[in-house]
């Protein structure tokens, strides 16, 4: 491995090859969840958190397309069906779409039982979303 002693090194501390290797909070187990759904004027569900279990959300992707002006939500919700906090909102004009995606890092945690959900006020509204991460 180099030298033990950090007050003997110098320059870049040699490593043994994993050592370095950034380790993600959820390992290699754990499910894969990558999930799309669309709406117009309307409320859905993309996924609920199972049981037992924690989603690491790692990225999403949200995008609008508004024949009509309106409003899209992706947001997370509680057990209960509470809004517990929006990931993104926005209000567009009319023919005037918009396309966002987020990484997180660290991934945000969601608990079990919790929903990650799209909605769009106004008919003609299309809304799409897409979640990555892993469920464990």
């Amino acid at each position: 491995m180099g030298e033990p002693n950090q007050v003997k090194w110098r320059g870049i501390r040699p490593v043994e090859p994993r050592e370095a290797i950034p380790v993600q909070p959820f390992g290699d187990f754990g499910t894969q969840v990558a999930k799309h759904s669309s709406i117009n004027n309307d409320t859905t569900i993309i996924h609920t958190v199972m049981s037992g279990k924690i989603l690491y959300l790692c990225s999403l992707s949200f995008g609008m397309t508004p024949i009509n002006a309106g409003e899209g939500w992706i947001f997370v919700r509680d057990e209960n069906d509470n809004i517990t906090y929006y990931l993104f909102t926005t209000y567009r004009q009319q023919n005037d779409g918009i396309c966002i995606s987020m990484t997180f890092n660290p991934p945000l945690i969601i608990p079990a039982g919790y929903d990650i959900c799209i909605q769009s006020n106004t008919e003609y509204c299309y809304v799409n979303g897409f979640i990555f991460g892993y469920e464990v």
